[in-house]
Order: structure tokens, then C-alpha cells, then sequence
């Protein structure tokens, strides 16, 4: 298998800029994926905002959640 994508890949292009996740602390994002993972980082993610697991809109922190249309998106919309 010569797939190369990194977690960088899997990042959406336009996620919040409060959004931040534990992988770009203590890895790469340019990191190789090997597994079948559609997300990046390894799951533990918070928001600049509240310094929780959960967005000043009260929901959940996720790369596929903290973009344009979502409340408290704090970016420019694309």
C-alpha cells in the first residue's frame, strides 16, 4: 500500500481557528496515517474558547463540526 496521508489530509480546510487538538502538540500533523481513519489526531480535541471539549455553543469539539455555519465559528466563511 503506497497511500502517504497524513493527518494533515484528513484535516478539514476550513476548521475554526480555535479548534485545536492534542496530535499537533504532541506529534505531526504531517504525521503518515496507516489505519482507515477518516478523521485526524487521535480524537482528544478542545476549543481555544472555552479550553473544554465543548464549543461556546455547548456541543462537542470535532474536526467535522467546528466549521462555517456552526455558531460560534470564529473564521472567515468560505
Amino acid at each position: 500500500m503506497d497511500d502517504k496521508r497524513t493527518h494533515r489530509d484528513l484535516l478539514p480546510k476550513d476548521v475554526c481557528p480555535s479548534f485545536v487538538m492534542k496530535h499537533i502538540l504532541t506529534a505531526s500533523l504531517d504525521e503518515v496515517v496507516f489505519d482507515e481513519r477518516t478523521h485526524p489526531g487521535d480524537g482528544y480535541a478542545w476549543c481555544l474558547k472555552t479550553c473544554r471539549d465543548v464549543g461556546p455553543d455547548d456541543e462537542l469539539v470535532r474536526a467535522q463540526s467546528c466549521r462555517p455555519g456552526r455558531a460560534c465559528f470564529d473564521g472567515p466563511e468560505a
